[in-house]
């Protein structure tokens, strides 16, 4: 990943992240998605990443929406 960016949350459901990113992209947070998942054995996870500014606003953010 490239620097300033920090990883903010992480699940192995698609429909998960979704959810995130868009609660994200309505308070303008920009976010990256990066799939670690194994398409062949389906384990692993996705991860988000926002930039280094934005990880207290988008950690409050999910939290209050108890996702």
């Amino acid at each position: 990943m490239e620097k300033g960016w920090e990883r903010i949350y992480f699940t192995d459901k698609p429909h998960i992240v979704s959810i995130v990113r868009s609660l994200l992209k309505e308070n303008d947070i920009e976010s990256i998605e990066v799939n670690k998942k194994d398409s062949s054995y389906a384990f692993g996870d996705i991860e988000i990443f926002v930039k280094e500014e934005d990880v207290i606003f988008a950690k409050i953010l999910i939290q209050q929406k108890h996702l």
